[in-house]
């Protein structure tokens, strides 16, 4: 096997593991078998455990980052917003054990949502430069990005797709209602 196909074999094997048994089933042993490998070659490119683990989420913020870049389908700035939120709902539901793997790293690495917050935090400064948000623009940053994190903290309690999604709804129209400028 190819270098990179071995990388990547190993990374889906992990990923497909992850999302089916969780992060506990994430052993060497069980990902170099699912995925054909000999643990001499995990190491090679990973390291160990945690690289493997670090690689599986880079690689899956990687992709986030991608659907959240995508040209967005509206030049309102609040759809826009709304967008970027429903992506990083839509992510976590689809892959509950990524984003709970994601947000155990993020606590150690801050880093890693660098990005994702500077996203969000460009389309807020648009609203509030165009006067539909009142500022500061880091409060109402830190506001929105509470209530998202806040709604998405519902997949390790358990609850269901359609209790975490009204509730992102209702968490969303109110941190844009209290945000939003009087007549906007």
């Amino acid at each position: 096997m190819a270098k990179m196909e071995s990388e990547t074999a190993i990374l889906d094997a992990a990923a497909a593991l992850l999302e089916a048994q969780g992060a506990a089933s994430l052993t060497t042993r069980a990902v170099c078998e699912a995925a054909g490998v000999k643990a001499p070659t995990l190491y090679h490119y990973f390291g160990d455990k945690d690289g493997l683990e670090r690689a599986l989420v880079r690689r899956g913020l990687a992709e986030f980052m991608q659907r959240k870049r995508l040209p967005p389908a509206s030049a309102d700035p609040l759809e826009q917003l709304r967008a970027g939120w429903e992506v990083a709902l839509e992510f976590a539901l689809k892959r509950p054990a990524l984003h709970e793997l994601f947000a155990r790293h993020a606590r150690v690495e801050p880093d890693l949502v660098a990005d994702a917050y500077a996203l969000m935090q460009a389309r807020v400064q648009r609203l509030v430069d165009m006067g539909r948000f009142r500022g500061p623009v880091d409060e109402a940053t830190r506001a929105i990005w509470a209530a998202s994190n806040g709604a998405l903290s519902l997949l390790q309690g358990g609850a269901s797709r359609k209790e975490i999604e009204a509730t992102s709804e209702l968490l969303f129209n109110a941190v844009v209602r209290e945000l939003s400028a009087p007549g906007a």
